[in-house]
């Protein structure tokens, strides 16, 4: 299960009201309700994150620490992952079964990776011309890996456990540096009749164990359908993004 503790985008936080109460009743009903063995808890702000992470290792679930960046630098990524990667260390010290993500869908949701303003500019410029799209790929998951290289030495400086990376395929991801192979793969009407194979030969061709951190849809009618891009239907405000 993915709990979400607020998405920060140019100062505007997606979740503005942070409430620890609240934090720890929606941490137990993933953990007494859905009957959840772990809980991937994603966010900007590194004190949210900490915070509902003590919850969810009280309550004895494996925690997926995962600072989500958005429109940052590199050297902003880098240091949130430092700071992120303190703090996790903190929580498995203290007996708690942690794995630490670094980053979600980094190369089209942050700068550094593929020029453009936003991501919806950077998609657009990685498959507007299709002769093209291999060579973009190739460099995107270059500069990826060259940055991933680095991340991950920043964190286990600070950081004991596990580390893995949630990934969209086609940015070819270097899992040598790695303990999990993580993936972002929703489920939709255009791949329905492959996807249950495809996942198994994801898995079965891995040496390493694999994880789905990406999944599901919107939930308005037909939604799943098209679920990678169900949250279209929301309108979202150019400068904050708020819904």
């Amino acid at each position: 299960m993915t709990y979400d503790t607020g998405f920060v985008r140019n100062g505007s936080n997606s979740r503005e009201v942070f409430d620890l109460s609240r934090v720890e009743e929606e941490l137990a009903i993933i953990r007494t309700e859905l009957n959840c063995n772990a809980v991937h808890i994603v966010g900007s702000d590194p004190e949210r994150l900490e915070a509902a992470a003590q919850f969810a290792a009280k309550l004895g679930l494996e925690i997926w620490f995962s600072p989500y960046p958005l429109e940052q630098t590199l050297d902003q990524i880098l240091a949130v992952f430092a700071d992120c990667a303190e703090r996790a260390e903190r929580l498995r010290q203290g007996g708690a079964d942690v794995v630490f993500v670094a980053g979600v869908e980094l190369s089209v949701m942050n700068r550094g990776f593929i020029e453009g303003d936003d991501v919806t500019a950077r998609l657009g410029r990685l498959f507007a011309v299709p002769e093209e799209r291999q060579e973009r790929l190739a460099e995107v998951s270059r500069r990826l890996n060259a940055f991933l290289a680095d991340a991950v030495t920043v964190i286990r400086e600070r950081f004991q456990g596990a580390v893995t990376y949630a990934s969209i395929q086609f940015e070819a991801v270097d899992w040598e540096l790695f303990d999990f192979v993580t993936v972002e793969l929703i489920r939709s009407a255009a791949v329905a009749d492959i996807f249950r194979s495809s996942v198994r030969t994801l898995v079965t061709q891995q040496s390493k164990p694999v994880a789905i951190t990406g999944f599901g849809s919107a939930t308005w009618r037909g939604a799943g359908d098209m679920a990678p891009r169900s949250m279209e239907i929301i309108e979202n405000d150019p400068t904050t993004g708020a819904p």
